[in-house]
């Protein structure tokens, strides 16, 4: 358990972190509870709330850092996605589908993040 908390916190860190900003504003619109619990008083803008949310992580809910986690592989996957499955069209778990037919041709980084998803949705 210890473990999985070490590596949620690291993934919602990098994802914090290395998601465009627009993107991360997508994804911490899940999070606003959290924001609104951990961060009163921190008026938006300038990344302000989301520094809040950085130095909180430990605090964070469960559905928050699912979220981040899966913007972190979202970004990891989508070279990949346009690669192999760009004419699949989404919905029904077509592009999972399209993503598994091609396994053995994924980048690294998207490996490693389907492997952490995996790993996470196993342990609940």
């Amino acid at each position: 358990m210890t473990t999985r908390v070490a590596i949620t916190s690291s993934l919602v860190l990098t994802a914090m972190l290395l998601l465009p900003s627009s993107m991360a504003s997508a994804e911490l619109g899940a999070c606003l509870n959290d924001a609104k619990k951990l961060c009163p008083g921190v008026q938006p803008g300038g990344g302000k709330i989301r520094a809040c949310l950085k130095t909180n992580v430990k605090d964070l809910s469960d559905d928050c850092k699912e979220n981040l986690v899966k913007a972190v592989n979202i970004k990891a996957c989508a070279p990949d996605v346009k690669q192999f499955c760009a004419g699949t069209e989404p919905g029904e778990d077509r592009i999972k589908a399209c993503m598994k037919t091609h396994l053995a041709d994924l980048s690294d980084a998207c490996k490693v993040a389907l492997a952490n998803a995996a790993a996470g949705a196993g342990e609940d």
